[in-house]
């Protein structure tokens, strides 16, 4: 019998699989079969999880599309999170990506994250938002991410806002995840269009450390950015010393579930 379990990152969830479990099967394959909210678990991305060592963990990360991509925040906690639960590592531990490695600290329910991340914030470019252009930042980190300031996340058109954006000749052919962020009453908001996904998911791990960066840069905030997800839920980023940043935030188990027949 394969099993896989269902993991949620601050509403970012995820299939998670043993790489033992896997055998010959094609994971990518099996992320587009899993994954359809339709069809399937309904969850925006699969993750294949191998002991290396007693506190060491393989990762690899696959789109509902089938496609495979290099990290995730969110998911790379949810991982860290089933790592315990399961007994394969002590609470802290190192994650193994194909962006390196990830110092990870499992709580209860939470789940902090520490790089050794340089991110490059390009340039301000101007997007098109409804009929206005607005300054965005283009901010590199392995994956592209363009963030976009806004009055308010609180909009009804928000994939159909961002899909354009997605794709602008600016970010290259792979394009970008986008995300529209908000500073109301003291706090920051987040909203984000990833790609793979295609769609909007309730939160992205590596979106609210891109959204740092960017507002580092542009001086409008210090060293430890809040910032409230679609979910509600809150991801906390910390710029420490030596370069590193630290990503905290809830990372919960939802259920466990076997195989489609097909795929045993």
């Amino acid at each position: 019998m394969s099993l896989f379990s269902k993991y949620s990152g601050a509403g970012n969830d995820f299939v998670i699989v043993r790489g033992e479990e896997l055998g010959l099967r094609d994971a990518g394959a099996l992320a587009a079969v899993l994954c359809p909210r339709a069809t399937g678990v309904g969850v925006d991305g699969l993750i294949t999880v191998r002991s290396l060592s007693e506190e060491l963990v393989r990762l690899r990360f696959f789109n509902p599309d089938g496609s495979e991509f290099s990290t995730c925040g969110n998911g790379s906690r949810c991982a860290a999170r089933y790592a315990v639960d399961r007994g394969l590592a002590p609470a802290e531990h190192m994650l193994v990506t194909d962006d390196g490695e990830i110092l990870a600290r499992a709580g209860d329910d939470v789940v902090a994250l520490e790089y050794a991340l340089d991110a490059r914030v390009d340039r301000e470019i101007l997007v098109r938002v409804g009929v206005e252009d607005q300054a965005a930042w283009l901010v590199q980190m392995g994956t592209a991410h363009l963030v976009v300031p806004a009055s308010s996340v609180k909009v009804d058109d928000f994939d159909e806002l961002c899909r354009p954006l997605r794709w602008l000749e600016e970010l290259g052919d792979d394009g970008a995840n986008v995300h529209l962020v908000s500073r109301e009453d003291g706090a920051t908001f987040i909203r984000t269009f990833e790609r793979g996904v295609e769609g909007e998911t309730q939160a992205c791990g590596s979106g609210c450390m891109a959204v740092a960066f960017a507002l580092r840069a542009a001086g409008e905030t210090g060293e430890r950015v809040e910032l409230i997800t679609r979910s509600g839920a809150t991801l906390v980023v910390e710029f420490l010393e030596a370069g590193r940043i630290r990503l905290t935030g809830p990372a919960v188990f939802i259920f466990d579930g076997v195989f489609p027949e097909a795929m045993r």
